[in-house]
C-alpha cells in the first residue's frame, strides 16, 4: 500500500521483483471516506540482469578445440536470451568470443593452437543486460604432432656409416 498527496497524478512503485507481474488498483480518500477501488491493472516490471552462471569447467578437448560447460542460472530475472564465452591465448589481449542460445549449456570452442594455454569466462545475457563473468579459467588445449622436419639431407661418411641433418618442425605442437 503507497499513498500520494492529493494533487499527484502519478507515483513510482520501487522495490519490486524484476519481470514480475503485479496488480494495480486505486482508491481516492478524503475525511468523508474511501472511494471504491479502480479496475484492476495488469503489469510486469521490465526484465533485470541475469546473474552469472555457476558451475564452469573447461577441459581440452582436442588439440583444437576446448570443451565449456556451465548450469544456467535459476531465476534469471526475465527472459534469458543466452550466453557469451569469452576467450583468449594467456599472456595475449586479443580477444574472441562465442555467442550460444539460452537452452544450451555445454560448449566446444573451435579452431584453437594445439598445447596452448587459453583463459575462458563466462556470462549470461538478457534484455536487461549482461551479468558479471566467471572467474578466470585457464585450460590447455591437447597436443598434437609436430610439423614435419625440413631440410633433411644425408650424407654417406663410410662403408658402413651415412650422416642425416635436418631443421627442427616450426610447429612443436606440444
Amino acid at each position: 500500500r503507497a499513498e500520494a498527496g492529493p494533487i499527484d497524478v502519478a507515483y513510482i512503485v520501487s522495490g519490486l521483483q524484476p519481470y514480475t507481474e503485479y496488480i494495480v488498483t486505486l482508491t481516492a480518500y478524503t475525511e468523508g471516506g474511501e472511494s471504491e477501488r479502480s479496475e484492476e491493472v495488469l503489469v510486469r516490471t521490465l526484465s533485470g540482469v541475469p546473474p552469472t552462471p555457476s558451475s564452469v569447467t573447461a577441459e581440452g578437448e582436442a588439440p583444437d578445440s576446448i570443451k565449456v560447460a556451465w548450469q544456467a542460472p535459476v531465476e534469471t530475472n526475465g527472459g534469458l536470451s543466452g550466453f557469451r564465452i569469452y576467450y583468449r591465448v594467456v599472456g595475449s589481449t586479443d580477444k574472441s568470443q562465442a555467442e550460444i542460445g539460452p537452452d544450451e549449456m555445454m560448449y566446444s570452442i573451435g579452431g584453437l593452437q594445439p598445447a596452448t594455454d587459453y583463459v575462458v569466462t563466462l556470462s549470461a545475457h538478457a534484455d536487461g543486460g549482461e551479468s558479471d563473468r566467471t572467474q578466470e579459467i585457464v585450460v590447455r588445449t591437447l597436443s598434437s604432432a609436430p610439423s614435419t622436419p625440413l631440410s633433411v639431407t644425408a650424407e654417406g661418411e663410410a662403408p658402413d656409416t651415412v650422416i642425416v641433418t635436418w631443421q627442427p618442425p616450426t610447429e612443436t605442437n606440444g
